[in-house]
């Protein structure tokens, strides 16, 4: 866990606390909608203010008269945020007035939490009517912070206010992690919180029957065995035709960007359904296009009878259906139960080496030589097609470039024959393989 002070901003639903989060950050983290209830998990970004770096964590609208089994898991998600931060931002709306569930919120920060409050009183777009703030006098406060997260009025005295007894830095770090970025993607429903919440040893993801529960991605780095990762919980990809909510639709866009930011994807499949969907293969192809290496996950192993043949026909299945993964490892798990689970470890280990692997440009000089004497090069004109200087490119992903001299005569089938060529030399177990072209 970093050691940077951390903010969590609490309320009940549909007060700004996304908002506010986003205007905090800088840019568009969290998912916002006039919708009660978008945010669920706790939602974790870092921010930097007056030469102090801090922790920002929104967390799910608090609601004591809702008494469904996810409100339980929304209040066990606050808890949580409240019991690693330094300070909290109450979160009330100006438009709405002081209600009966914000005295609940700030009781409850009182009776058992000894962090600073600061209370905002937000939705405050119009300063002219200031006199709103009157209402919320009777909380006893010292000081109210009316604020706008959509304007960006009075969000400057509210964070001087917040972050004076955080320590100074010596220089704003870099935001971005060097360590390798796990997607953990799939359909609704198959697992994808239950794997992650288990991969990280806490309950950081809600986790509930009904489809769509997880709807912003959730980072989260851990370090095990001196190794660090930082997985990332995605939303359910659902078919393009099902996404007619703003909400769900953001969500989609937000699980994408994390494939597309991922160096290692984890497609999770549910082994209950025997059979890879088509959305499976939709989301697969997600995943090639963005060159990242893959990791197939059949989780829910724990529902089926156990034997070899079981296991041999899911790996038949998995080659047959998704043809362009042949290169991608596959693994049985129980998220429920943790079968397997540390096993994932070991495949991630394996994927990340193969990855930071590089093919001396001597040795593939040679691989080169040897594929065109197997098979020489087709012919553009009534002449060969001449190859030469074949190289490795620095990743993200396992690139190759060669030159030729008729670059777009060059045709896929043999682009593919000089990377399985490659292949033979190397495995890159989890990876695809991509070669360039140039004159």
């Amino acid at each position: 866990m970093s050691q940077d002070p951390v903010v969590a901003i609490v309320g009940r639903p549909n007060v700004g606390k996304s908002a506010l989060l986003n205007r905090i950050v800088g840019y568009r983290h969290a998912i916002v909608d006039p919708t009660p209830g978008v945010t669920r998990d706790r939602n974790y970004a870092i921010a930097a203010w007056n030469g102090r770096r801090f922790q920002v964590i929104d967390t799910g609208g608090l609601d004591s008269q809702n008494k469904k089994p996810i409100q339980k898991a929304i209040h066990e998600q606050v808890d949580f945020a409240l019991s690693e931060s330094d300070a909290v931002i109450l979160v009330c709306d100006s438009k709405d007035g002081l209600t009966s569930p914000d005295i609940d919120v700030l009781k409850l920060l009182r009776k058992n939490y000894q962090h600073p409050v600061y209370v905002c009183i937000n939705k405050m777009d119009d300063p002219s009517k200031e006199d709103s703030l009157y209402d919320f006098c009777s909380l006893g406060i010292k000081e109210l912070f009316p604020v706008s997260a959509f304007h960006g009025h009075g969000v400057a005295d509210l964070l001087d206010a917040v972050v004076a007894s955080f320590p100074l830095e010596s220089h704003t770090q870099d935001l971005v992690s060097a360590e390798r970025r796990l997607a953990i993607v799939g359909k609704p429903n198959v697992g994808k919180s239950s794997l992650f919440n288990k991969l990280i040893g806490q309950n950081r993801s809600i986790v509930d029957d009904a489809p769509g529960t997880t709807r912003d991605s959730i980072t989260v780095s851990i370090e095990k065995t001196g190794k660090t990762y930082s997985f990332i919980d995605t939303a359910g990809l659902r078919r393009p035709a099902r996404n007619k909510e703003s909400v769900e639709n953001f969500s989609v866009q937000r699980a994408l960007k994390s494939i597309k930011e991922s160096d290692i994807a984890v497609l999770v499949l549910d082994s209950s359904e025997r059979e890879i969907s088509e959305q499976d293969k939709r989301i697969a192809t997600r995943i090639r296009e963005a060159g990242s290496a893959c990791i197939v996950v059949w989780n829910k192993w724990d529902v089926l009878e156990k034997d070899k043949e079981v296991w041999d026909s899911f790996c038949r299945l998995t080659r047959s259906e998704l043809k362009l993964f042949d290169f991608a490892p596959i693994l049985s798990c129980s998220a429920k139960t943790g079968l397997r689970v540390s096993k994932l470890f070991e495949l991630i280990d394996q994927v990340q080496e193969a990855g930071d692997h590089r093919i001396p440009i001597e040795r593939l000089k040679e691989i080169l030589f040897e594929a065109m004497t197997i098979q020489p090069p087709p012919q553009f004109r009534g002449k060969p097609l001449v190859l030469k200087n074949l190289s490795q490119l620095n990743g993200p992903g396992i690139q190759f470039k060669i030159k030729c001299s008729e670059p777009k005569s060059l045709h896929f089938s043999y682009q593919r024959y000089i990377l399985n060529q490659i292949r033979q030399e190397f495995d890159f177990i989890g990876w695809p393989l991509r070669i360039i072209v140039r004159n």
